[in-house]
């Protein structure tokens, strides 16, 4: 009996052996070709900024003549999903042109050593007839500053001025474009989406030709986060 049982045996054996390798071949093929649908994106991290500007990125109520954070584009960026950056400080101060900011940049911005940096300035400069070579120049030296230490840097235009100020933004504003190209840094055109075209802000926008009511800081965070904000999946982990 067991002479002749044992070819039995050793067939099952073979049987289930073979078996077996053709189950996880199997199993292999379909974790190999199963498709779960689109792999979601790696998260982009946010990044610790200080912001440099004038009255627009600080806030500014003209008819009280105070710090307004509702009149500030950054109240509305830092909160909003497509933002790239957290909040390192708000360096900015009301009157201040290009090269009043290049002044305090070592100690505003250098000195907290962010992973990036916004600027945002030229208003003061075309109100006060500042060459635009000159606030091109004070540009320039933030920027090559920022760079030689590490920050990211990002530069936003200024926003309209109307025309009843008796001055318009474009020399400055052409001028900021150019550094910011030859810099190889994102710049962010504002006059799309708060002018009309002619020079004036879009209605309900500005109530004196300068500043932004909140409304138009909110656009202005929109304008600024349509063109240089995170994916819409939302922001990942932040950088020291």
């Amino acid at each position: 009996m067991t002479a002749a049982g044992a070819p039995g045996v050793r067939g099952a054996w073979v049987l289930a052996a073979v078996t077996g390798l053709l189950a996880g071949a199997i199993a292999a093929t379909v974790m190999l070709t199963r498709d779960d649908g689109p792999t979601a994106p790696e998260p982009v991290s946010r990044v610790r900024t200080v912001f440099v500007g004038d009255s627009v990125t600080r806030g500014f109520d003209p008819t009280t003549l105070a710090a307004d954070d509702a009149t500030s584009w950054v109240t509305y960026a830092l909160p909003d999903p497509r933002s790239p950056w957290f909040l390192d400080s708000n360096a900015a101060v009301a009157g201040r042109t290009l090269a009043e900011m290049q002044a305090a940049f070592a100690t505003d911005v250098l000195a907290h050593d962010p992973a990036g940096v916004v600027i945002l300035g030229g208003t003061n400069d075309a109100l006060r007839r500042v060459p635009p070579d000159q606030s091109a120049a004070a540009l320039r030296a933030m920027v090559e500053a920022a760079q030689s230490a590490g920050i990211e840097v990002w530069v936003v235009s200024p926003p309209p001025l109307d025309p009843a100020t008796g001055v318009t933004i474009q020399p400055t504003l052409a001028a900021e474009a150019q550094v910011a190209a030859e810099l190889g840094v994102p710049f962010v055109d504002l006059t799309p989406s708060l002018s009309t075209g002619d020079g004036h802000w879009q209605p309900g926008l500005t109530t004196d030709g300068v500043h932004p009511t909140p409304a138009g800081a909110q656009r202005l965070a929109d304008a600024v986060l349509q063109q240089v904000g995170l994916a819409a999946t939302g922001p990942g982990p932040v950088d020291q």
